[in-house]
């Protein structure tokens, strides 16, 4: 074969091709997340995800803070607490609320890495002598392939074509690893009502709500390369000693690479058969709740309240997978995201809370989804796959269940209730439908006001525990005595077109009023 075709299996086009293909998989993640954001925010109809808390509680984390009606969109027995601290009063209220966030892996920068990386197999110029002696062992990482092992066994041609694919092989291993741990893009939204009726009827207080919640992500899922240079060089040995009257012939390089050789037309292309795929889930999630809660025990210590909650969960879910060597076009990928079909799952859950309110503490422990309800998202076609852990992950992956969560809150507050300082923290973790784990550990503290002038403020810290880990830092104010305004963001960062953002952020407004 001549050097053209040496040229064109020494996978210079390969590299420059998967290059492109990488680069439109940084934004694919990000636009196939945020895409599906904006799929799921026409269907907003109307207690708040796991991953999206609501209006002011974005701040003070899921805590009963007594900031009126506001109260009651979390603890189940917070409604009654209500009621108590009134002394009698009517504290019937709503407090509708809209919020969104992004979050998203670091993923420019891992790109920007994987660049390095490749550098670090290219073999080290000639020394003086004339010798080769290949890469510099002190730059080798631990697991990647030592050219000088086998460099000097092949003419020059060959040389640069297995140090070529090496190259485009250790790259795509060093993509699918990052995408495996960081490569993911996010995007919620919700929408929330609670209803309080706080006169005693029936002994206690009622609550009712509508919550609407979307959330959908793209993330990448790995069938690890197992590249074998001593194939990788049989197999190109092969190739260059072909003739033009030989037939067309496929030869297996390893590593799911696959180089198709026409020595009649002297021509040659390479292809990746790896099953490492972007799957992108959306759910949307409609929930109508009632609850109940009461003051069964006064001390001068203080008073014990206990409530239920029973949920009625309407979810829609959708999900798609497609191999990465399957993505020819990101337009054709995003057309695909919008025609997925979403499937409806519905079931009931049960939350109970319990708070002991003092006069200047309070601590109390709620446990969501006791019944633990399970949905099932729609399957995917496995047609296309060979690797028997991608099938296996993507058939288990089609299972959310709600899992039982225990959450403990404690809140110290001045005389005169206007200065709190919360603590909350879930005492295990649980997934939200797109398999992501959530366990907030939440420090805030705040200053209400019944004042229409001046603002209530709020600062708060809260942290994931598990799954991403990351940390967000919160404030919000209250405006004109009823209208909450709050944000938080992460402070892990990412560099995305040389502009450093926020890895998270989250937004939330709301107006509470009372009657």
């Amino acid at each position: 074969m001549n050097l053209s075709t040496r040229q064109q299996i020494s996978c210079s086009a390969a590299a420059c091709r998967f290059t492109a293909r990488r680069r439109r998989c940084f934004s694919g993640f990000l636009h196939a997340a945020v895409f599906g954001w904006l799929f799921l925010i026409p269907a907003i109809a109307i207690a708040g995800p796991v991953y999206l808390p609501q209006s002011a509680n974005l701040t003070y984390g899921d805590v009963t803070h007594g900031q009126r009606v506001l109260s009651a969109s979390s603890n189940p027995a917070a409604a009654a607490a209500d009621v108590v601290r009134g002394q009698g009063r009517s504290t019937n209220g709503t407090v509708p609320s809209l919020g969104a966030g992004l979050e998203y892996g670091n993923m420019q920068e891992i790109f920007n890495a994987i660049d390095e990386i490749a550098l670090l197999f290219k073999p080290s110029d000639p020394g003086a002598g004339g010798d080769a002696p290949g890469q510099n062992p002190g730059s080798k990482p631990d697991d990647g392939l030592d050219i000088s092992d086998i460099i000097d066994l092949l003419d020059p041609d060959i040389q640069q074509a297995l140090n070529d694919l090496a190259k485009e092989v250790l790259t795509q291993a060093a993509l699918l690893a990052v995408i495996k741990t960081e490569g993911y893009g996010k995007a919620f939204a919700s929408a929330d009502a609670p209803f309080v009726i706080g006169r005693e009827l029936m002994g206690g207080a009622w609550t009712f709500g509508l919550n609407w919640s979307g959330t959908s992500k793209a993330f990448g899922v790995v069938q690890n390369v197992q590249f074998d240079s001593d194939t990788a060089l049989s197999q190109l040995e092969k190739i260059f000693n072909l003739q033009p009257s030989d037939p067309p012939q496929e030869f297996d390089l390893s590593g799911d690479i696959v180089v198709k050789v026409d020595p009649a037309n002297n021509s040659a292309s390479l292809s990746f058969t790896n099953d490492s795929s972007i799957v992108t889930k959306a759910s949307r999630t409609t929930e109508i709740n009632m609850g109940y809660s009461r003051q069964v025990w006064k001390g001068h210590a203080g008073s014990l309240l206990l409530g239920a909650r029973l949920r009625a969960l309407l979810m829609e879910l959708s999900r798609l997978s497609v191999r990465f060597g399957d993505i020819t076009d990101s337009d054709e990928l995003f057309d695909s995201i919008r025609n997925s079909k979403f499937e409806s799952d519905n079931e009931m859950s049960i939350d109970v809370g319990a708070l002991w309110v003092a006069g200047n503490y309070q601590i109390g422990i709620q446990f969501t989804s006791l019944n633990e309800p399970d949905f099932k998202f729609p399957g995917v076609d496995l047609t296309p796959y060979k690797d028997s852990g991608i099938i296996e992950f993507l058939q288990r992956d089609r299972k959310y269940v709600m899992e039982r969560q225990a959450k403990l809150e404690a809140s110290l507050f001045s005389n005169d209730r206007r200065w709190s300082a919360n603590l909350g923290l879930d005492t295990n973790e649980v997934p939200d439908p797109m398999g992501d784990k959530f366990q907030w550990l939440t420090l805030s503290g705040g200053y209400a006001t019944e004042s229409w002038w001046l603002p209530g403020a709020r600062i708060g810290y809260r942290k994931n525990l598990a799954g991403s880990r990351l940390g967000y830092l919160g404030a919000g104010v209250t405006v004109i005595k009823i209208v909450n305004i709050d944000v938080s963001s992460t402070l892990d960062t990412v560099t995305i077109n040389g502009n450093k953002l926020p890895r998270g952020l989250m937004a939330s407004v709301g107006i509470q009023i009372a009657w």
